[in-house]
């Protein structure tokens, strides 16, 4: 009982340090899908829907550049100082974006999301790398669910009133007003996020004494090749990277589907985007009570099996027509995000608490260098994929790559906890 209060107490005291931090990200989390989303939607809708695929990549571009320097500050400054940084960097990046919303230039648009991606590069390995310092490790799989939680509540508020802001029409503008409606979010929230950033309290820093990582994306490509010592670990970084790379062709795919082929508002695809984060908004809530940071990779081959089916329906009715058609599309992407959370928990709980104190910046850098290099191939995997198939049926090709996916995640699980088993007996033996 004793211990069980002393352990209480830790878990309060981390919470009070880190909620500063986590609405500083969830400022950050909200405008960066904020303004993204508003961007698709007026490139779909202007015809340029190919522009999706670009954006992407020059949002992945930094984290295979710039990662292996946001792991080195991250282990080697404060958080804190690396935070207030990067939040500067971002009001610059809003200011940009929103001046190319405004002018309906996509030159700036485009530079902006890059700038957005910088700042996102040296800010995640400082947010995660925090989490395992602050939390004991029986407590980082339920942090990371509450804070997936905040960050998906970011994420669907971003991602629902981009389209709703665009569509509305309070004052009669030689600009359209949603347009000027989204410069004013834009810039508002980032200054809101560098303000929140000021309180985070200073946490100690590592003091890692490794050497500046000059040539850049090759040390992440090193530190990723060398993840293969450690199996596990690298089948949490592979599923990592599959997630966000099938994740993100997934969203892109709804917004054509959405606009282009079915024809709805631009609230009503967002809205469609959304159901897909309350998903694994909720999944994130279940992973946290059926796995931990040492019982994860069992859930791997069902969850994503459950992805690729969800996403079989979400195509199949797509290309019917009938009146709950919408409601259906809702419900089974709704159930693939739900799958999705369950997938992804696990694996960023244990990216964090399997490298040793002085090494997290640089695993989570490793980690960002691999997932975004996924999310590079999948904007330009996409921009393919729209110009010579219909988005229905790209949604199905989707349902059954997470279908075959599943079986690899299945094997590879028993075959890294295997090697793990025998790991730790040759330990005791020894």
């Amino acid at each position: 009982m004793e211990t069980h209060k002393n352990n209480m107490k830790e878990v309060r005291a981390a919470r009070g340090k880190f909620l500063a931090m986590a609405a500083t990200y969830f400022l950050g989390v909200f405008n960066d899908n904020f303004f993204k989303q508003a961007a698709l939607l007026l490139a779909v809708a202007a015809g340029l829907s190919g522009l999706q695929g670009t954006a992407t990549a020059l949002f992945s571009l930094p984290f295979i550049l710039f990662s292996a320097y946001g792991g080195w500050l991250a282990d080697r400054y404060s958080k804190r100082r690396v935070i207030i940084g990067v939040k500067i960097l971002e009001v610059v990046a809003m200011a940009l974006g929103a001046y190319g919303i405004y002018t309906m230039n996509w030159t700036w648009i485009l530079a902006m999301v890059f700038l957005m991606g910088t700042q996102s590069t040296f800010f995640g390995p400082a947010l995660n790398g925090s989490i395992p310092e602050l939390y004991p490790p029986w407590y980082v799989t339920k942090a990371n669910a509450l804070l997936k939680l905040v960050t998906t509540i970011a994420i669907l508020l971003g991602m629902a009133t981009a389209g709703i802001a665009l569509d509305q029409h309070w004052l009669d503008t030689a600009t359209p007003f949603g347009q000027l409606l989204v410069c004013v979010v834009v810039l508002s929230v980032s200054l809101l996020g560098l303000l929140a950033a000021f309180g985070i309290k200073k946490i100690k820093s590592p003091g890692s004494h490794s050497p500046f990582p000059w040539a850049g994306p090759l040390v992440s490509l090193k530190d990723s090749i060398n993840l293969r010592h450690d199996p596990l670990l690298l089948l949490a970084v592979l599923g990592d990277t599959f997630f966000y790379f099938f994740s993100l062709l997934a969203v892109m795919v709804i917004n054509t589907l959405g606009i282009s082929e079915l024809q709805m508002s631009k609230t009503e695809t967002s809205l469609l985007a959304v159901s897909l984060m309350v998903g694994v908004c909720m999944g994130a809530l279940i992973a946290a009570r059926i796995t931990s940071s040492e019982r994860w990779s069992h859930v791997l081959g069902p969850a994503c099996c459950g992805m690729g089916l969800c996403l079989l329906g979400t195509g199949t009715v797509a290309e019917m027509t009938f009146g709950y058609q919408w409601l259906l599309l809702l419900l089974t992407l709704m159930g693939a995000g739900l799958c999705g959370g369950v997938f992804l928990i696990p694996l960023t709980s244990f990216i964090q608490v399997r490298p040793k104190h002085n090494q997290k910046g640089k695993v989570i850098a490793a980690s960002n260098f691999c997932a975004f290099s996924g999310m590079l191939i999948a904007g330009k995997l996409f921009t393919v994929f729209d110009s010579n198939f219909q988005p229905s049926r790209n949604m199905l090709f989707l349902g059954g790559t997470g279908v075959v996916c599943a079986l690899l995640f299945y094997i590879g699980s028993i075959l890294a906890s295997k090697h793990e088993n025998t790991s730790s007996l040759e330990t005791e033996h020894v």
